[in-house]
C-alpha cells in the first residue's frame, strides 16, 4: 500500500481504548483451550524469541512461553526489560540478543512479536537474514510504525518524532525484502493498531490471518496460539 492510498484507514479512536478491557475474556477462552494443547502440532527444539509490545515487557510473553515450551520449542524472553518504544536503540539491543541465542544453539532462530515487539523482530531479521527462520507478528503496525495507532501522538510526543517521516522511513526498509516466511496475525477488534497497518503488501513470502480479538487480548488468545502452532510446523514440514 503506498503513501497516496492510505488515506482511507480506519485508525482506532482513543476512546477505543477503553474497549480494550474485553481482552480479559481471551484470559478465559485461552483457559478453557488448554486441554486442546496437546492436538496442537509440535516443534522440535527450534530456539524461538518472543518480544513484548510497547510498555510492556517478557512478563506478557510468559504464557505464550510457556505454550511453545509445551510444544516442544525452545522459547525465550527478548530480555531487554521494558519495551520504551525507541526503536533504534531496540534494534541495536537485540542485535547482540538475537546474536547469543544464534550462537547458543547453531540453528536459526523463529521471532514472534506482539505489537511494537512484532515490528521490531522484522526489522531485526531484515539486517539479520541469515539467522532468521521464521518471523510472526501479532497485531503489529507493518507499515506507517506508529502513524496507524490510536496512541500515535502520544508516541511522536514521547519520541519526538515526526509520524509522516517515521512512515516515509519504514517504507524505505522494504526496499530490502524480507526472504524468510513471514505470518502477519490481526484483528478488526483491534483498539489500538489499524488492522490494515498489519497488511505487508510488500513481502514476497507473507501470510495474513485474522483474528476475533482485541489488542491486549492478541498475546492471550488461543486462536492466535494455534496459528502460530500450525504456521511453524507447517513451514518446518511444507
Amino acid at each position: 500500500m503506498k503513501l497516496a492510498d492510505r488515506n482511507q484507514i480506519q485508525v482506532p479512536k482513543q476512546y477505543q481504548i477503553a474497549l480494550e478491557v474485553m481482552g480479559v475474556l481471551d484470559v478465559a477462552k485461552l483457559l478453557y483451550q488448554i486441554p486442546n494443547f496437546s492436538d496442537h502440532p509440535k516443534g522440535n527444539g527450534e530456539p524461538i524469541i518472543v518480544l513484548p509490545g510497547f510498555a510492556t515487557n517478557d512478563h506478557v510473553t510468559y504464557p505464550m512461553r510457556k505454550y511453545l515450551e509445551f510444544l516442544g520449542y525452545r522459547a525465550e524472553g527478548w530480555d531487554l526489560g521494558y519495551n520504551h518504544g525507541i526503536v533504534p536503540k531496540l534494534l541495536e539491543e537485540f542485535q547482540i540478543r538475537l546474536e547469543r541465542t544464534y550462537q547458543k544453539y547453531g540453528r536459526k532462530v523463529n521471532l514472534i512479536g506482539w505489537s511494537l515487539g512484532g515490528y521490531i523482530a522484522r526489522e531485526s531479521a531484515r539486517d539479520n537474514q541469515d539467522k532468521i527462520s521464521k518471523v510472526i507478528s501479532i497485531g503489529s503496525p507493518l507499515i506507517g510504525g506508529p502513524k496507524y495507532t490510536s496512541i500515535a501522538n502520544y508516541y511522536a510526543k514521547k519520541q519526538n518524532m515526526n509520524l509522516d517521516d517515521v512512515e516515509k522511513e519504514v517504507d524505505e526498509r522494504y526496499n530490502r525484502p524480507l526472504e524468510m516466511p513471514l505470518l502477519s496475525i490481526y484483528s478488526k477488534n483491534d483498539n489500538i493498531v489499524s488492522w490494515e497497518s498489519s497488511i505487508d503488501h510488500f513481502s514476497p513470502n507473507i501470510k495474513h490471518v485474522e483474528v476475533n480479538a482485541t489488542h491486549l487480548g492478541l498475546i492471550l488468545n488461543p486462536d492466535v496460539y494455534l496459528q502460530i502452532a500450525q504456521f511453524l510446523q507447517n513451514v518446518n514440514t511444507g
